[in-house]
């Protein structure tokens, strides 16, 4: 968080207010936030005694802050250098833009499981940043993404995918959702197969939610490849020959898509509240 204010201060960005939503944390991390708060008055801390899901925390951000421009970030994440300040300078400098999102980097690791979660997430950078360039993405990463107030409204109790949402609301009010390659934001990332199945799982569910909530699928490469297959193909194509040894990772990630799916579909079938609070990966 105190690199969040330094780039703040570095960049000349008019940052109003640093909002930090606190769920059943470690008494010293509670503390040293605190702390903070009493340095710089422009940090706000939310202290909940236990975990009711990221809608929740989002929705006392947004009772906390009456700000023109909205940057959400996950705790686990990590804002590239001048991250933050290129997603403010991108939304401003448009006002069709209701929301920009960076550029996720995962943590690279040696094994099958980290050259799986690459290829992953080359192929869903490389769709965003092909829908970026056609206008017509309605979803957003909530790993580092801007929103314009104007854009987003309160979110729905035990939603899972925020940015999936959001981002779907805003396409509907008329904004354009964009990806800021001035934008990039390390993430961490699950180190075992059953962790990135039950990820998977989550998101899946989520995409699932949002479509019935704004009532049009967000647009991913997994949704491409089964309402638009040649779209989606297309792009699967380009991330293999731009990288081929990601083509190793196919039959795990087959594999693991399908597991992810169906368990996906029968949590859609059994509860419309499944995955409201995230399951911490190890």
């Amino acid at each position: 968080m105190k690199s969040v204010l330094e780039e703040a201060d570095a960049a000349a960005i008019a940052m109003r207010k640093l909002v930090i939503v606190a769920s059943a944390c470690p008494d010293e991390a509670v503390s040293s936030l605190k702390q903070l708060g009493k340095r710089d008055k422009r940090v706000e801390v939310i202290i909940e005694d236990g975990r009711h899901g990221k809608a929740e925390a989002i929705n006392r951000i947004l009772e906390a802050s009456d700000a023109q421009v909205l940057v959400l970030a996950n705790s686990d994440s990590v804002p590239a250098q001048g991250a933050i300040a290129s997603l403010v300078h991108d939304i401003l400098s448009d006002s069709s833009i209701g929301a920009v999102s960076a550029v996720p980097e995962p943590e690279r690791r040696n094994g099958p499981v980290s050259l799986l979660l690459s290829f992953m997430w080359e192929a869903h950078n490389g769709c965003s940043l092909a829908l970026n360039h056609m206008n017509i993405s309605n979803h957003s990463c909530d790993e580092l993404v801007a929103f314009r107030r104007p854009a987003v409204s309160r979110l729905p109790n035990d939603l899972v995918n925020d940015g999936a949402f959001m981002a779907g609301v805003a396409k509907q009010r008329g904004y354009s959702i964009k990806v800021s390659l001035g934008a990039r934001v390390r993430i961490q990332t699950p180190s075992h197969i059953a962790d990135v199945i039950m990820q998977r799982r989550r998101i899946l569910f989520g995409h699932t939610q949002v479509w019935r909530l704004v009532g049009a699928p967000p647009r991913t490469i997994e949704s491409l490849l089964f309402l638009s297959p040649v779209k989606g193909i297309r792009l699967l194509v380009r991330t293999l020959a731009g990288e081929p040894r990601y083509i190793a990772a196919l039959p795990i990630a087959l594999v693991s898509e399908l597991s992810a799916t169906i368990l996906s579909i029968l949590d859609s079938a059994r509860s419309s509240k499944a995955h409201a609070i995230w399951r911490r990966f190890t």
